[in-house]
């Protein structure tokens, strides 16, 4: 099971389904995949997030913080289908949210952030990433 199963799930049921509940389910599914996908480039990186809730919010900063264009767009777009996850997990009486459109648009999200990851993978870009979160981390270590 990858990520990657999630948002195939997530595509299937936002091209077949119109009821609110598949739609909010299209998005949350979306967005945990695209998470999860993140959360393992991460991984592979040597960079863990905490076992919390901050865990998503330290995904994107630590991508953010790379500075590295493929990982800081990976950071935006997860921001965005996370808020969007949060209205359709969270939000029932936020009936934008239940709309095939908005259901499409966290899929093709999703498949954008698994773009970019493939594009942050190679060795080169997975060294500049890492040292930029490093140096993101010092940072905020400095600061505190």
């Amino acid at each position: 099971m990858t990520g990657n199963d999630f948002i195939a799930v997530a595509g299937k049921i936002a091209a077949t389904y119109s009821d609110p509940a598949s739609c909010r389910t299209a998005i949350s599914r979306a967005y945990y995949g695209a998470f999860h996908l993140a959360k393992t480039f991460l991984a592979e990186i040597a960079f863990e997030p905490p076992r919390s809730a901050n865990t998503h919010v330290f995904i994107q900063h630590r991508l953010a913080g790379s500075g590295q264009p493929a990982a800081v767009k990976v950071a935006s777009l997860l921001g965005d289908l996370h808020e969007d996850r949060l209205h359709a997990d969270y939000n029932l009486d936020n009936k934008q949210i239940e709309t095939v459109a908005r259901a499409r648009a966290s899929v093709e999200r999703a498949m954008r952030i698994q773009m970019a990851l493939v594009e942050c993978a190679n060795t080169e870009s997975k060294a500049v990433i890492k040292a930029g979160i490093e140096g993101y981390e010092k940072k905020i270590r400095s600061s505190s």
